[in-house]
Parts: C-alpha cells; sequence; structure tokens
C-alpha cells in the first residue's frame, strides 16, 4: 500500500515507477518505512474484509440454496458486492484515514491506534475521523462490485466450457478478477489517497479538494488522464495476489467444510 500511495504522489518526489519508489524510499527512509501503517492496514483489512465477504457469500449462498439450481445473476452479483463493499468501507474509513496520514508523515514508527485516532478527533471532529469516507465507499462498491462477482462468473463459465474446477481454474480466475478490480478502482482510488490525506487547514491559500469529481477532473486537467491510473502497477500487484490466495484459501476450505459435512453426515 505504501508503494501504491508514493506513486500518486510521484509530482512530489520525482520518482519513475514501483521498483525506483521501493529503492528510493528504502535508501532515504529505511526499509521499515516501506511498512509504515501497517497495523492501521491490518486492522482495516482484517474488519473490512470479513464484513464485505460474510455478506456477500451468506446472502449469495442462501440466496442460491433457496432456488436450487440457479445461480444467482450477475446484476444481483454485482449490485450485493457493491453493497457489501460500501457497509465494509464505511465501518473501517478511521483506520483507512489513519494509514493513509501516518503514510503520508514519513515516520516509521506508529503511534498506538487509540492516540492517532484521539488526535484526528480532537484536531478534525468526526468530519477529520471520517474524511474520505465516501470515495472509500465509492471506491469499494467498484471494486466488490466488480472482483467478487468476477471471480464466480469467470470460474462459472471456465467450467461450463469444460475447464475442471480445480486450483489452475481458481488461480487464472482470481487473477483475472483481481486485474479487473485493478482497472476499475484506480481513478477513486487516486482520488480517494489524495482527499483522505488533506487535512482541515485555516489558510485559504491551501486548495481542498471539494469532492471525487473534483478531485479526478483536477487531477486530469493539471496532471493529464493517464495521472488517474498512477500507481497501477504497484495497485495489481498487490489486488493479485491477494485475490489469489484469498479465492483459492476459500475453495480449499469449502472442500473441508464439504468433507467434514460428508463426514458429519454419515456418522449420524
Amino acid at each position: 500500500a505504501i508503494l501504491s500511495l508514493y506513486l500518486k504522489q510521484w509530482y512530489q518526489r520525482r520518482v519513475r515507477g514501483m521498483i525506483h519508489t521501493l529503492v528510493t524510499v528504502g535508501r532515504q527512509e529505511g526499509v521499515m518505512s516501506l511498512f509504515t501503517g501497517a497495523k492501521f492496514a491490518l486492522l482495516r483489512q482484517g474488519t473490512y474484509g470479513t464484513i464485505r465477504l460474510g455478506i456477500y457469500y451468506s446472502i449469495k449462498d442462501r440466496w442460491e440454496r433457496k432456488n436450487v439450481g440457479v445461480k444467482m445473476p450477475l446484476p444481483h452479483l454485482v449490485l450485493l458486492g457493491g453493497t457489501a463493499g460500501v457497509i465494509g468501507s464505511y465501518v473501517t474509513t478511521p483506520t483507512d484515514v489513519m494509514r493513509v496520514r501516518m503514510q503520508a508523515s514519513h515516520h516509521t514508527k506508529s503511534p498506538p491506534l487509540l492516540r492517532s485516532f484521539i488526535s484526528i478527533f480532537k484536531t478534525e471532529g468526526m468530519r477529520g475521523v471520517y474524511r474520505g469516507a465516501v470515495p472509500n465507499a465509492q471506491r469499494a462498491a467498484v471494486v466488490n462490485g466488480v472482483q467478487i462477482p468476477t471471480y464466480d462468473v469467470m470460474k462459472r463459465n471456465l467450467i461450463a466450457a469444460g475447464f475442471e474446477d480445480n486450483k489452475r481454474t481458481h488461480f487464472g480466475s482470481s487473477l483475472f478478477a483481481g486485474f479487473l478490480g485493478s482497472c476499475f478502482s484506480q481513478p477513486i482510488d487516486v482520488a480517494k489517497t489524495r482527499m483522505m490525506n488533506q487535512k482541515l487547514l485555516n489558510d485559504p491559500n491551501v486548495k481542498i479538494y471539494k469532492g471525487v469529481l473534483d478531485t479526478m477532473l483536477n487531477t486530469a486537467r493539471h496532471e493529464g488522464v493517464p495521472a488517474l491510473w498512477k500507481g497501477f502497477v504497484p495497485t495489481f500487484c498487490r489486488l493479485g495476489p491477494w485475490n489469489v490466495l484469498f479465492f483459492m484459501t476459500l475453495e480449499q476450505l469449502r472442500l473441508l467444510d464439504n468433507f467434514l459435512n460428508d463426514r458429519t453426515a454419515a456418522v449420524f
């Protein structure tokens, strides 16, 4: 995540690409600076992932159990994934704000979670704690509305085309889902990062982004449209492997669950 943030702010640091960023940050600020805000990211991912995926798969599985032999249609999957993402993002926005602020401060040692929350709350109020909540939710809606349904539909179509329901199919489907999720979410991610990183300042000369559209328009106007996809490579390098690990692990857990259910049914 720290690489993606640095690349989106390349005009401030004059860096060229992911590898150059990695070397530059490690050399100038130390290797540990690459893990700045890690505990905030872990807390956020743990709660955010649990909420969004729990909502999505619990409702999807219940719907398909009720409609035996019928798969949930793609529009329903997109709506369900987007809704689950929005709910999860709103709950975890404070941890995301603390992560972005910590990474942007360039301090290698993260302060305690509670102290960080209180500090932002005292200086900026609840608006500061939930700064960027709207673009955060918009990004979550796009990512989850694309990423999770893409995996389900891609796997379903590959199996229908004659591919086996095995690890290769799961790998290809999850990697493609990560790629599409990165493509669709990157412009919103750039806007979200810039909005969350700005603080409430009294200086009238300091430009404060007014919203997602304003941020995207200003970025495209002053830096060009490609600037909206700054940091795409490190974003995909993060989302791609994460999707592969998550969905392949999920499939193995499903196999284990089915095995245990069969053994339990056989015993009783």
